[in-house]
């Protein structure tokens, strides 16, 4: 046995004793996930969905190539002038240059247009006097799109000329261009963050945008709809009022079913950022029948739709037991095998943090996953996974370890999960470190109770945990240092006679098998 090391220090090693916070966090929620919103592609959602070339837009069948029939370029003094002149045909002339200048990929002027003093002229293009000008408001709509493509000062600035309930009155217009352009500058200001999302929200549009997707049949309106209604009900700090998207779920449900992918998409994305929440609105989410219809594309190739997919069916589980129940009951565990070992670590990180909630819940439930043989699955993650996949991998051990039955942790332990599990003790990222240190409290804690600790101290002891806890007596970080000096001090006492054990009785031990070391007197 390795000599333990003596520390003598002033410092607290009283460092397990909220074990009431612990079980609190055994089921956990994505509030240490968060997405960003507008400022970068990902492959998980594009919030900003234009600031492009002028000649490649999803309206290009309402509008073709446009003919500026400006032969010089425009400085803004000319723009200005241009948009207060008396000929309607130079005015929207000046407006379609605005719009392609804006609409360029790299070095758009947007700061430039802004602080010209260009915004307030827009305003008045969208008022009850162009009401009959679509092609003006079409073009005006553009250019606030891809103004609020821009930094968040671009998207206050849009929002304190008025241009919000300005937009919301283009919904209602007979110009589907027209229509869809508003959708689409109203969802780039609501995906900018939670106090332009609630300003859009605060002018009515939610009912607005229910009644066009039920009422309109071109696909892109759809996809751009449900898209908006997706930015409307993200952010988390604060989430959005759930009242007022309630009456969008049934419709957001009833998407799923759609043929385009980018309307399921969206869809899947914006129920879960509404499961993303508390118990309450889950079940909400579970009786419009989400489940039913989601569920099957957990098995899709498109992680466009896989991932949000799965971060609802996962929300759902981070609830309460009978909602993880729910989940169980519609097949969750079958696809899991294909998830943890997907070629996305996105996909096997959200896989193996659902697993991790099932894990934290009833003695069956650990059960299901058991016998839908994820175990030796979890061990392979946890030997070759990315650290975020390490540390989900590494809550579902803390919470199988804190909560299944001697016999379940048995099953685990059989496979040769100690040795991969204390090796992350030596883990750079300091918070995977404590993660490790609090399941092997509990490991111990729970094996105090049931008559197995001396059994699984030596078992920890040959997977070269001791020496890691040990060798963490020297950590820069005070929590880890007293979290693995306590577990040393109150399980790993003694030279000669280890836990309870005199030598005959450990050589007897070592000829068996790790399954029935574990087993004996259980």
């Amino acid at each position: 046995m390795p000599v333990k090391k003596t520390v003598t220090s002033s410092r607290s090693f009283d460092v397990f004793q909220d074990r009431t916070k612990y079980y609190e966090d055994l089921r956990r929620k994505r509030n240490d996930v968060t997405i960003e919103l507008r400022k970068s592609k990902r492959d998980e959602q594009m919030a900003k969905r234009r600031n492009m070339d002028a000649l490649v837009s999803t309206s290009n069948k309402h509008d073709d190539v446009v003919e500026l029939n400006i032969d010089h370029e425009m400085t803004m003094d000319n723009l200005k002038e241009g948009l207060l002149s008396s000929s309607l045909a130079h005015q929207l002339n000046c407006l379609k240059y605005a719009r392609k200048m804006l609409s360029s990929r790299k070095c758009a002027p947007i700061d430039d247009f802004i602080q010209a003093g260009v915004l307030p002229m827009l305003m008045d293009f969208l008022t009850t006097k162009y009401n009959d000008k679509t092609d003006f408001q079409y073009e005006c709509a553009w250019i606030l799109t891809n103004i609020a493509s821009g930094s968040s000062d671009n998207t206050m600035s849009i929002i304190k000329v008025g241009a919000i309930p300005l937009l919301v009155n283009l919904l209602q217009s007979p110009d589907i261009r027209v229509m869809e352009q508003a959708v689409w500058a109203l969802g780039n200001i609501a995906g900018d963050g939670p106090e332009p999302r609630d300003a859009v929200l605060s002018h009515g549009i939610v009912p607005v945008l229910n009644s066009l997707l039920q009422s309109t049949t071109e696909v892109t309106a759809q996809q751009n709809i449900v898209w908006t209604l997706s930015n409307l009900c993200r952010s988390k700090n604060p989430p959005p009022n759930f009242n007022e998207l309630l009456p969008s779920i049934p419709i957001l449900v009833e998407m799923l079913k759609h043929n385009d992918s980018q309307v399921v998409s969206n869809s899947c994305w914006a129920l879960s950022y509404l499961t993303d929440g508390s118990n309450e609105k889950i079940q909400v989410i579970i009786e419009a029948g989400t489940l039913n219809a989601i569920m099957k594309y957990l098995e899709v190739d498109d992680t466009s739709i896989l991932i949000p997919a799965l971060r609802v069916v996962g929300n759902v589980v981070s609830g309460n037991d009978s909602q993880t129940k729910h989940a169980l009951d519609y097949g969750v565990l079958r696809y899991l095998k294909h998830l943890l070992t997907h070629k996305r670590i996105p996909v096997v990180k959200d896989a193996a943090w659902l697993l991790s909630n099932v894990m934290a819940g009833s003695v069956d439930q650990i059960q299901a996953a058991i016998d839908h043989q994820l175990l030796p699955i979890l061990v392979n993650v946890l030997h070759r996974g990315d650290l975020k996949v390490q540390k989900e991998a590494a809550w579902a051990i803390n919470n199988l370890f804190s909560g299944g039955t001697v016999a379940q942790k048995a099953q685990l332990i059989d496979l040769g999960i100690l040795e991969p599990y204390c090796g992350l003790l030596l883990s750079q990222d300091v918070r995977m470190v404590e993660i490790i240190l609090e399941g092997l409290n509990q490991l111990l804690e729970k094996a105090s109770d049931d008559g197995s600790q001396g059994k699984i101290c030596i078992l920890i002891e040959e997977a070269c945990g001791l020496d890691h806890l040990e060798a963490l007596q020297n950590h820069t970080s005070q929590k880890i240092y007293e979290m693995a000096y306590s577990i040393v001090e109150k399980y790993f006492q003694g030279e000669d006679e280890i836990h309870g054990y005199d030598e005959r009785e450990i050589m007897s031990l070592e000829m068996n098998s790790p399954s029935s070391l574990f087993s004996i007197d259980n």
